[in-house]
């Protein structure tokens, strides 16, 4: 095997990811066996300077890059590592208050070390796990003598590595994981929402901080090459006048929005667009085959925002709670502005990524965007007539 780093990422490297800055300390290479065969990948351990670690996954997959990013969470009901030892696949488990199935239970070895990995990791540590998956969703439990890990991990495109570590988006798609391969694909697709924007989230077997899995049915062909697909000819241009609900608006932006997703990218339009009073508001367009569906954001004050570490934890299905709004994530979403003819649009990064939550309640739809530096509200509603004038 060879643990030369086949990625442009390097140890000492600073980048953010799900709005929270980090470093990263240390690259380590895992593997596991199956079937007499050794599967090796990378993981690269991301500090925020708390006692959490994260870890950006880097596995060959068809010969192509897969990378994911692994975050630690406190389950609502913690299993001991006798319990967790006894899990067999086809056994349930509830973790965070839903019943899921065990469908992997196997061990990894820790095989090189570059930079200053956590104390607990050394080169040769053995350590077991099991995944466990439920409506689309998967939970990764880990143990090594009486310590047990539960972690969380998302998909990421190479495109969105790339842009929160400010390197070249190219220098990720000419090179390949490192290792043997073994040519494996894990996933859970999610749905496609109402904001016309769709979310990936892959969860992988962890082995105390290391991560992977090997698949509980054999895995598909690889999926073809998808292309960006444009936003459709713009409906609104700067300088309109507008009419809704009675009340009277300016488009004063037009933000082309990039969205990416595994086996998706996509662009959409963002208008700002100011009333009477010259307060300014959001307006999204979703355009589908027989109808165009408009929805109008107002800028929300929240009277204590959370920080946006917090927002990067939410996940879909997680209540949320802000002053008078009570509602449900529905999408996890991250963006990129294409192109903008007018001021910038509050909350969303004219460079970099923005990342964002949806959440759908009686109140309405409530939208968070933040980075590294804030974090905006809006409250939304669907608009019924739209007139331009």
């Amino acid at each position: 095997m060879s643990t030369a780093n086949p990625t442009p990422v390097r140890v000492g490297m600073s980048g953010t990811f799900a709005g929270k800055s980090y470093a990263i300390i240390a690259r380590v290479v895992m593997g596991m066996e199956d079937q007499g065969e050794t599967y090796y990948w990378n993981e690269f351990y991301l500090s925020d300077g708390s006692d959490r670690i994260a870890m950006l996954v880097c596995e060959k997959v068809y010969g192509a890059q897969q990378w994911r990013l692994f975050t630690e969470f406190t389950p609502t009901s913690p299993l001991t590592a006798r319990e967790a030892g006894l899990k067999k696949v086809g056994d349930r488990v509830n973790l965070d208050g839903v019943s899921a199935e065990v469908t992997v239970v196997d061990e990894t070895r820790v095989y090189s070390i570059e930079g200053k990995a956590p104390d607990w990791v050394s080169v040769g540590d053995v350590a077991q796990y099991f995944n466990a998956e439920a409506s689309g969703k998967m939970w990764v439990v880990s143990w090594s003598g009486d310590e047990v890990e539960y972690y969380r991990g998302m998909q990421l495109h190479p495109e969105m590595v790339a842009q929160a570590l400010r390197l070249p988006a190219a220098s990720f798609k000419a090179s390949s994981a490192s290792g043997s391969g073994g040519n494996r694909i894990f996933g859970i697709g999610a749905a496609l929402l109402t904001f016309a924007v769709a979310g990936y989230f892959l969860f992988r077997g962890c082995a105390r901080s290391h991560l992977t899995a090997k698949p509980s049915t054999p895995p598909s062909p690889p999926a073809p090459v998808v292309q960006r697909r444009p936003a459709p000819a713009p409906l609104l241009t700067v300088g309109t006048n507008l009419v809704i609900a009675g009340e009277s608006y300016r488009v004063i932006t037009h933000r082309v929005t990039g969205f990416t997703k595994v086996n998706a990218q996509w662009n959409t339009h963002h208008y700002q667009i100011t009333d009477d009073k010259g307060q300014t508001n959001l307006l999204t367009a979703r355009v589908q085959p027989a109808v165009t569906n408009w929805h109008l954001f107002k800028t929300h004050a929240a009277t204590r925002p959370p920080a946006p570490a917090v927002a990067a934890s939410m996940r879909v299905g997680e209540q949320v709670l802000l002053d008078d709004f009570s509602g449900a994530v529905v999408e996890m979403l991250m963006s990129r502005e294409v192109s903008r003819h007018g001021p910038p649009i509050e909350g969303f990064a004219p460079s970099g990524l923005t990342y964002h939550y949806l959440a759908a309640g009686n109140g309405g739809i409530l939208l968070a965007c933040w980075n590294g530096q804030g974090i905006t509200f809006y409250r939304g509603a669907l608009v019924a007539q739209l007139t331009p004038e």
